[in-house]
C-alpha cells in the first residue's frame, strides 16, 4: 500500500542507515504480504508503533533528496539568491545576489532590517507600508529597491518572501529569493530609436548635462556630465544614471553643505512646479585649483518621466577674468588715494595677497648707486609664522641676476615656483632662503625708464598662471612702476624748489607775495625797514616809498600785463629824515586751472651800493 505523502514528521532523520536498518524495519512488519510489498519497493515509509513517527525507507529517502536537490537547482536557476529572516526581520541567512551592497558571506547584511541597510528609493513611508504588510503575515512580491555599490555604481533588486511557522504554527520569520533586475530596468529606460537622436546631441555638448524624473534620480546624462561626476568632487560627485541627484546632495557633508542643500531645495521646487527655472552659482576648490560653476535646473512639461534639466557650466575663466580686472582697479584705487610711497606699496600688496590667497608679499627696490635691491616694503597674513619670517628678511638684499628677486630684475619678466614642486630655474634651497615658503611668484615693477624694482609673493596656494594672470601682474607693475616714479619725480622736484628756495633765501633779504589786486599777502625775512605794516597794501599806498611818475606807470603797467620783473628800485624815506634803498624782482602766479592768483618775488636792501654811487660823484 502507498504510504499517504502528507504523512507528518517525514525527514531523513527518522530513518537512521546503518547495519541491521532491514532487520529493524522486517521486525515492525509482522504479515508476509506487507513484507513482499517492501521488499519488492511498494512501499516507501512504515509507521513505529512504540514512537509513533514515520520511517522512510532508503530508496524513498534517496527520492526524496534527488526532488530536493532538483528543486533548490530550479530556484537557484531562476532566482539570483536566496535568504531567510528571523521573527524581527533581521537577516540570519543570505546567499546570491547582493542586498544593500552585501553579497553572499557579507557579515555586514546579517542582524540586520531591509530598512537598516542604504537603499536609496524608499522613504520612511515605504517601510512602515512594508512593516504592516509583514506584521500581517503577507506573502510579498517584486519589492524594488535601488542602491549603490562601494564603487558607485547602481544597482535595482527585487525581493519575494513569504513566512515561515515551525511544528507548532509559531511564526519563524520570513524567506525568499532575490532578482538582480538592473539590466532589465536600465533597458526598460533605454531611449526609443526616436530618442537616440537627442543623446547623441547632449553627448555633443561640452555643458554637463543630466535630466531628473520626479524622484530625483538621473534617468539620462551626456558625456560631460558623465566625465564631470567620475572626477570631481563635493556637488555631483560620482552622481550617474539611475543615481539619486537629490540623495546625493543630502550627503555631502563640510565646506560644501550649504551649496549642496541651496541646490537640494532648487531642484525640489523645479520638480514640484514651483518654479520654472533655478540657477545657483558655487565655488570648490579641487586639487587642481579653485573652480566656478553656474548649476541652471530647468523644469520640464509633458508626461515623460522626466522632470527637470540639471546643467553645470564651468566659469572659471570668466570669475578669473572678473577678478583680476578687480584686482587692476583696486590697484588704481589704492595707487590714486595713497599719501605715501609705503601707503600704495602696502595696499597694492596685500590687495594682491588677497585676491590670489597668497601669505606676503615684498617690494624689492633697486639702489642705483649701490647696485642691489634692498627691500622696502612688505605686507603679510597677521600669522606668527610669516611675521617672523617678514622680520627676518628686513636686511635681506640681491644684487640684479642673483637670487630670485634678482633674477626676474635683470630678465624684465615674471617667474614662478609651484607648490611641492622644483622649477629648473630656481634652486630649492635659495627658495627657501628667498621667500621661506613652499611657492613663489616674482614679477618685475616697470618704469619709463625700465625695471625699477621686484614684487615678490608667496604662500602655499601658488599655482601655474595663465595667460590672463601674467597680463594682469605686468599692467599692475607698469601703474606701481609710473606711480612710483612719477613720485620719485616729484620728490625730487621738492627737493629742487626746496633747495632753490634755500638759495633764494641766502641771496636776498625778504621774500614777499601779492594777491591778484596787487596786495602785500606775506613777507618773510627782513622787510622793509621803516616802511610800516605793509601786508594788505600795495606799493604805491604806502606814504613812505620815493618814486617818480614816469616809474610808476612803468611799475603798474608791468603788473596789469603780468609781466615778471628785475630789479625794480625804488627808496623808503625813514622817520628819521634817512632813506633806504631797495631792489624786488618778481614773476607772476597761476593755478591748477591757468587762473592769475598774483605775484611773488625776492627784495634786496641795496642801500649800502646805492649810497656808494652817490657819493662817488660828490668824491670827484
Amino acid at each position: 500500500m502507498k504510504p499517504n505523502p502528507r504523512l507528518p514528521n517525514l525527514n531523513s532523520s527518522d530513518t537512521p542507515a546503518g547495519p541491521g536498518f532491514e532487520a529493524k524495519i522486517l521486525r515492525l512488519v509482522k504479515g508476509a504480504r506487507e513484507r513482499n510489498a517492501i521488499k519488492s519497493g511498494q512501499v516507501d515509509a512504515i509507521m513505529d508503533p512504540a514512537s509513533g513517527r514515520a520511517i522512510l525507507l532508503p530508496e524513498a529517502q534517496a527520492a526524496m533528496l534527488e526532488r530536493k536537490a532538483r528543486f533548490r537547482s530550479l530556484v537557484e536557476l531562476s532566482t539570483d539568491g536566496h535568504w531567510e529572516q528571523d521573527e524581527h526581520y533581521r537577516f540570519i541567512e543570505h546567499t546570491g545576489a547582493a542586498i544593500g551592497g552585501a553579497r553572499t558571506g557579507d557579515v555586514g547584511i546579517l542582524g540586520k532590517t531591509l530598512w537598516d541597510l542604504p537603499f536609496d528609493n524608499s522613504s520612511e513611508i515605504d517601510w512602515q507600508t512594508h512593516r504592516t504588510q509583514l506584521e500581517w503575515r503577507a506573502i510579498f512580491r517584486d519589492l524594488e529597491l535601488c542602491y549603490q555599490d562601494h564603487a558607485g555604481r547602481m544597482y535595482i533588486i527585487s525581493l519575494s518572501g513569504e513566512p515561515m511557522y515551525d511544528r507548532q504554527g509559531l511564526f519563524k520569520g520570513y524567506r525568499g529569493i532575490t532578482r538582480d533586475i538592473t539590466a532589465h530596468k536600465q533597458a526598460e529606460s533605454a531611449p526609443p530609436e526616436s530618442d537616440r537622436f537627442a543623446r547623441a546631441t547632449l553627448d555633443a555638448l561640452a555643458t554637463q548635462v543630466c535630466v531628473l524624473n520626479a524622484a530625483g534620480t538621473i534617468i539620462l546624462a551626456n558625456t560631460a556630465w558623465r566625465v564631470f561626476a567620475a572626477s570631481h568632487r563635493g556637488i555631483g560627485a560620482d552622481v550617474s544614471e539611475g543615481s539619486n541627484y537629490l540623495a546625493a546632495c543630502g550627503r555631502i557633508i563640510g565646506n560644501e553643505r550649504v551649496d549642496a542643500v541651496a541646490m537640494e531645495s532648487g531642484i525640489r521646487q523645479v520638480i514640484a512646479g514651483e518654479r520654472e527655472l533655478f540657477r545657483y552659482e558655487y565655488f570648490c576648490e579641487p586639487p587642481s585649483g579653485p573652480r566656478w560653476f553656474m548649476a541652471s535646473v530647468t523644469r520640464l512639461h509633458g508626461d515623460s518621466a522626466a522632470r527637470a534639466i540639471v546643467s553645470y557650466e564651468d566659469i572659471t575663466e570668466i570669475k578669473r577674468a572678473e577678478q583680476l580686472l578687480r584686482l587692476e582697479n583696486s590697484v588704481a584705487r589704492c595707487l590714486a588715494d595713497a599719501n605715501s610711497t609705503s601707503t600704495a606699496l602696502q595696499a597694492v600688496i596685500r590687495a594682491v595677497c588677497e585676491t590670489q590667497r597668497w601669505d606676503c608679499g615684498q617690494y624689492f627696490r633697486l639702489d642705483p648707486a649701490a647696485d642691489k635691491l634692498s627691500l622696502d616694503e612688505f605686507w603679510g597674513m597677521p600669522v606668527a609664522g610669516i611675521e617672523q619670517f617678514m622680520e627676518k628678511s628686513r636686511d635681506v638684499v640681491f644684487r640684479p641676476g642673483a637670487g630670485l628677486a634678482g633674477r626676474v630684475f635683470l630678465s624684465g619678466q615674471p617667474l614662478w615656483v609651484l607648490n611641492g614642486s622644483k622649477d629648473a630655474r630656481v634652486s630649492q634651497t635659495a627658495l627657501a632662503h628667498e621667500m621661506g615658503l613652499d611657492g613663489a611668484f616674482v614679477f618685475p615693477v616697470i618704469a619709463e625708464t625700465g625695471t625699477i624694482g621686484v614684487l615678490a609673493f608667496a604662500g602655499r596656494t601658488v599655482r601655474e598662471p595663465d595667460d590672463r594672470l601674467l597680463q594682469a601682474v605686468h599692467r599692475i607693475g607698469q601703474q606701481l612702476g609710473q606711480f612710483l616714479q612719477r613720485r620719485q619725480t616729484e620728490e625730487a622736484l621738492r627737493q629742487s624748489e626746496a633747495r632753490l628756495r634755500r638759495l633764494t633765501e641766502l641771496s636776498s633779504d625778504w621774500v614777499w607775495e601779492l594777491d591778484s589786486h596787487f596786495r602785500f599777502t606775506k613777507i618773510t625775512g627782513t622787510g622793509m625797514v621803516g616802511a610800516g605794516d605793509i601786508v594788505g597794501k600795495t606799493l604805491w599806498e604806502l606814504p613812505a616809498i620815493v618814486l617818480s611818475d614816469d616809474e610808476w606807470v612803468k611799475y603798474k603797467s608791468e603788473l596789469a600785463a603780468q609781466w615778471s620783473f628785475c630789479d625794480f628800485e625804488y627808496a623808503a624815506v625813514l622817520p628819521n629824515g634817512q632813506s633806504r634803498y631797495y631792489s624786488i624782482s618778481g614773476e607772476p602766479v597761476y593755478d591748477d586751472a591757468g587762473a592769475f592768483t598774483g605775484f611773488h618775488g625776492t627784495g634786496l636792501d641795496i642801500t649800502r651800493r646805492k649810497r656808494a654811487e652817490i657819493e662817488l660823484p660828490e668824491a670827484g
